[in-house]
């Protein structure tokens, strides 16, 4: 079954119509378009250029009353239009139902477009006219009863209030005033000078602890974060044993041939792998350089020559100094020789 079987064709255009119109004159199929406004086989013409034209479904088509308009009229369009004349029951139905459609003011049949009073030139009173008017009879009434039950409030006048717009307050500068530590000093300087240094040392002491971080500290913080976000138990034993502020993150990384500890210590970068981990702070370092060796899979050396002996480097960067490669002493404890986010290295030969 072929899709366009669904269908016909407009015998005017080439649109391929599901549900076509069949002209009653020439039987033809045609689109909606072109059920109105083709030229008719039969030599009646179907477009809006008569009065009493036939339109489709057998009925009267009647035109806009305004001026040159050939749009349908909306009671023609309904089918309210061309009645049989005869006077019947039927013809003053549809003559009722018509005036609904029509202009109240005139009378006049109009189209769509010029249906309202102001399209067409409506020679009565507008419509919305009358309803103010009627509005007005409705408020006077209603004055006379207020005027009646409450004659003081005759001829009151509420104030209509301006239009808002948008205020923006400005805070007042206060004047400028010490601080109290510096107030309490200056009203007790005349009773003691002890006192007085006292204050001055806690008004010092209070300003320089509210100095500003720097850029530099700011991205020292955030990278301990990371550290501590990232950081898993490097011992895997008693690591729920160990309280928070007795734990110290770092990161570890291998770097035997020291290739990428030269480079850190002059451009500040670690090429290399590392690891974020954390220990108790009473661990020895030794410990951490033989759980480092496990977890690298590092081999020890088998004879006692300095040049194949392994050991540990942390790297330092404080916020706002020098860069520092310190050499780890394995029988100190972490929290005495590592630092808190630094980088641990281990290498291969002479520390």
């Amino acid at each position: 079954m072929s899709l366009l079987s669904a269908g016909n064709r407009c015998s005017v255009c080439p649109l391929v119509d599901f549900l076509p119109f069949t002209c009653p004159h020439c039987t033809l199929p045609y689109c909606g378009t072109h059920i109105t406004s083709h030229t008719c086989t039969q030599g009646e013409s179907s477009s809006n250029t008569s009065k009493s034209a036939i339109g489709k479904l057998g009925r009267g088509k009647r035109l806009c009353d305004f001026g040159e308009c050939e749009r349908e009229r909306m009671e023609s369009v309904a089918g309210l239009s061309g009645g049989s004349g005869d006077g019947d029951g039927d013809d003053e139905e549809r003559e009722r139902i018509a005036k609904e459609v029509r202009c109240e003011g005139c009378g006049g049949g109009f189209c769509v477009a010029h249906r309202a009073q102001t399209s067409h030139s409506c020679s009565a009173p507008l419509i919305h006219e009358k309803r103010y008017d009627a509005f007005l009879s409705r408020r006077t009434q209603a004055q006379e009863i207020l005027a009646q039950h409450f004659p003081e409030q005759v001829g009151r006048v509420i104030p209509k209030p301006p239009p808002g717009r948008e205020v923006i307050k400005k805070r007042p500068k206060s004047p400028e005033r010490s601080p109290p530590s510096v107030q309490a000093t200056l009203s007790s300087s005349s009773t003691s000078g002890l006192s007085t240094s006292n204050e001055n040392a806690t008004a010092q002491t209070s300003s320089a602890s509210k100095k500003p971080k720097t850029k530099a500290e700011k991205l020292w913080e955030i990278q301990i974060r990371k550290i501590k976000m990232g950081a898993k138990p490097l011992s895997p034993t008693g690591s729920g044993s160990v309280a928070d502020d007795e734990k110290r993150f770092f990161e570890w990384g291998v770097d035997l041939e020291r290739k990428g500890v030269k480079g850190w210590k002059d451009g500040g970068k670690w090429t290399g792998k590392v690891e974020r981990v954390w220990i108790g702070v009473n661990t020895p370092v030794g410990k951490v350089m033989d759980l480092i060796i496990a977890q690298a899979k590092v081999p020890r050396p088998k004879s006692d020559d300095p040049a194949q002996a392994l050991g540990l480097l942390s790297l330092y960067p404080p916020p706002d100094g020098e860069r520092t490669v310190t050499p780890l002493e394995l029988s100190k404890s972490v929290g005495q020789a590592i630092q808190e986010g630094s980088m641990i290295v281990l290498i291969r030969g002479e520390v």
